[in-house]
């Protein structure tokens, strides 16, 4: 159970499966991560694939970023546990914060990935899971009116080469009207870049309904200033020194296993 904005409680639902899928493909890299003795990188592998050059470099914080592969195993599986399961939050922590924010972080680029693929939004794609997650948590947001995927009959994210031949059929492409709730317009379907920040715009929003705040965004502020300044700081918002110095552990290649197993049987179990 993990202190959201209504109350300590677990992720339920389609919440869940968001969490939980996104949690599944980190933990698949990190196991890659560990398991790499080749030398080859990520960018090496995606070279030949021309859609990486368009997406959004969206960076995962540096609190989670800069530990060792096993180090973020065990990040992730103290908030997997926490927000799936009924295990106790551990006490409040940057490094924790930052793990969460990177889950989000990984949803939106498996978004990005599906639009530049140039895949069609389905029961199994995220930006379902995503939109069913944001109308379960955030079911007055203004930004629902403007939402119409669900009677969409063609869907708003397809490849540049097939939304312009529809248009030129004259078939409806069913964008949605953003007017009533932004002041941006409505974003073109065959711009891939203007679907990728309305679909972060919907995760941003619902980050901020379930976790509010996170402080260590602020932190950092604070980090080479006055050290009581910070600290008087932290008191205000109600965590102690800590927050800020928690390491995670490292550990044996037994321990980093366990982990591993926990989070896949957690991943497993919905």
């Amino acid at each position: 159970m993990w202190p959201l904005i209504d109350g300590n409680r677990c992720l339920e639902g389609a919440e869940a499966n968001l969490f939980r899928g996104a949690v599944g493909m980190m933990v698949d890299q990190l196991v890659l991560e560990l398991n790499q003795d080749d030398g080859s990188s990520s960018d090496e592998a995606n070279a030949e694939f021309d859609w990486i050059d368009e997406m959004p470099t969206t960076s995962a914080p540096r609190l989670y970023t800069m530990w060792e592969p096993g180090q973020r195993l065990w990040l992730l599986e103290r908030v997997a546990t926490s927000l799936l399961t009924s295990r106790a939050a551990p006490s409040s922590s940057a490094v924790y914060e930052a793990t969460i924010e990177t889950v989000y972080v990984e949803i939106g680029d498996l978004i990005a990935l599906e639009i530049c693929e140039g895949n069609s939004i389905s029961e199994s794609s995220w930006r379902q899971s995503l939109l069913d997650a944001f109308v379960t948590r955030c079911p007055q947001d203004s930004l629902l009116e403007a939402m119409q995927f669900e009677v969409t009959a063609i869907d708003p994210c397809l490849p540049p080469g097939l939304a312009e031949k529809l248009r030129v059929m004259g078939h409806d492409l069913g964008e949605p009207d953003m007017a009533a709730s932004t002041s941006s317009s409505a974003p073109d379907a065959s711009r891939p870049s203007d679907w990728f920040a309305w679909w972060a715009m919907i995760l941003d929003r619902l980050v901020d309904a379930t976790y509010g705040p996170r402080l260590h965004h602020r932190m950092d502020a604070y980090l080479d200033g006055d050290p009581d300044q910070l600290r008087r700081w932290l008191q205000s918002k109600g965590v102690g020194h800590k927050f800020y110095r928690r390491i995670p552990p490292l550990r044996s290649r037994g321990q980093t296993q366990a982990s591993i197993d926990r989070l896949q049987a957690i991943v497993f179990a919905g």
